[in-house]
């Protein structure tokens, strides 16, 4: 299991390997609604735009990537992915493989 650990910036990029693939995942902030959204590209290819965050589902399911599952959890109760919430730990975003969900 990864976590990515999300800066106080409105909009930021990293990368990572996931699966033996190349992922870049760009967040940004929306103050219209108050939540986070991202892009994702695998292997330099674009390949999801302004997928918003939201907690407790694998925001990869409906996709098929094969690079496992991307997860928003509440670390503590009530929170959702708002501008502050993500940032400073409330909420989390995981990666995680199915295997690792089974354990």
């Amino acid at each position: 299991m990864i976590t990515f650990e999300i800066s106080d910036e409105a909009d930021q990029q990293f990368a990572t390997i996931l699966n033996d693939r190349r992922v870049t995942l760009r967040l940004r902030y929306s103050v219209t609604t108050d939540r986070w959204s991202f892009d994702l590209s695998i292997d330099d290819l674009p390949v999801l735009h302004g997928r918003r965050i939201v907690c407790g589902v694998d925001l990869l399911d409906p996709f098929g990537f094969g690079i496992g599952m991307l997860v928003a959890a509440p670390i503590k109760a009530g929170s959702d992915p708002t501008r502050d919430d993500l940032p400073n730990g409330n909420v989390k975003l995981f990666h995680l493989m199915p295997e690792e969900l089974a354990a």
